[in-house]
């Protein structure tokens, strides 16, 4: 569906069609509340990002609405999530050769060690916020949870007019399908995986890969 389509669907349920009251910009900005909700709670918007290396330089920009990395590699191979101090292993202070680790300092991607080459390819996993939602955007969060942002669309009309039971009663619904969400997400992450305890050198970066 498109935002319009949930617009219109959201004006249909209220009987609002053409009603200046319910503007089509504040429509608009609680569509994008909804899409930044779901995505906050659940990582439900994933992107992949592709940049080239260059020799000497260590500094990457941190990917375009990014919220959280799920992987990097280089030239295909995983790179390791470090912070900035030095590590006897993979110093950040190595001088240059093939990175093996990467930081994240002030929105950006610091590679060690330094890229020895040129054009070596740098693939970027992320879990991502949406971009700001207007009537011709294209919706970002999967399909199939469309229908369940007019249920927070129709809690703000409700609580427009003052009806504060629909308000709530909507505003639940809306609470019930984020859990549902987050529950399903989890699943689909996992997969046809068997639920295992992964051991602490596994953990990275605050998500289990």
């Amino acid at each position: 569906m498109t935002p319009s389509d949930l617009e219109l669907a959201a004006r249909n349920r209220y009987n609002a069609i053409g009603d200046p009251h319910f503007s089509t910009d504040m429509i608009m900005d609680i569509i994008y509340q909804a899409c930044l909700q779901m995505s906050t709670e659940s990582m439900i918007i994933e992107q992949t990002y592709s940049t080239t290396s260059t020799l000497a330089i260590r500094e990457y920009s941190y990917p375009t609405n990014a919220m959280a990395i799920r992987r990097i590699e280089y030239n295909g191979k995983k790179l390791r999530y470090s912070d900035l101090e030095d590590d006897p292993k993979t110093s950040i202070n190595e001088v240059s050769g093939t990175p093996s680790c990467y930081a994240i300092w002030k929105q950006e991607l610091i590679l060690y060690p330094t890229p020895d080459t040129t054009g070596d390819t740098i693939k970027v996993y992320t879990y991502n916020r949406p971009a700001r939602v207007t009537s011709s955007s294209v919706l970002e969060i999967p399909e199939e949870l469309h229908m369940d942002i007019l249920d927070l669309i129709l809690s703000v009309m409700y609580a427009k007019d003052q009806n504060n039971v629909m308000a709530t009663y909507h505003r639940n619904l809306w609470e019930q399908s984020l859990v549902r969400i987050k529950r399903h997400q989890m699943k689909k992450k996992s997969g046809d995986e068997f639920h295992v305890t992964k051991d602490s050198d596994f953990v990275e970066y605050g998500v289990i890969l």
